[in-house]
């Protein structure tokens, strides 16, 4: 078997990107949908981004805890809320998909 050629890994790149946004977007609308709260730079808190994924709270946060959930801010340090920007959760999302 060879390795794949540019044009090829250039298609997977494309494929993949487009993905990543599709999903950015799906995110996004649905947290506008519901009602949630979204930053200017596109975070959300984490009750919202469980509430997208279909977690209980609690779940997410004990995933962030073992180190198994998406990039989180804590923004002001410890004791402040947890949240989550919508991009890097698509791609966090899309890097997880198994075909």
């Amino acid at each position: 078997m060879t390795a794949p050629g540019l044009a090829e890994l250039q298609a997977l790149e494309a494929t993949l990107s487009g993905r990543i946004e599709r999903t950015h977007e799906a995110l996004l609308a649905g947290a506008k949908a519901g009602g949630y709260y979204v930053t200017a730079d596109g975070r959300v808190p984490e009750a919202c981004l469980a509430h997208l994924l279909g977690l209980a709270p609690g779940t997410l946060r004990n995933r962030r805890r073992e180190g198994r959930a998406p990039p989180h801010y804590r923004v002001g340090g410890a004791g402040h809320a947890v949240t989550y920007r919508l991009a890097e959760v698509a791609q966090w999302i899309e890097a997880g998909r198994e075909y």
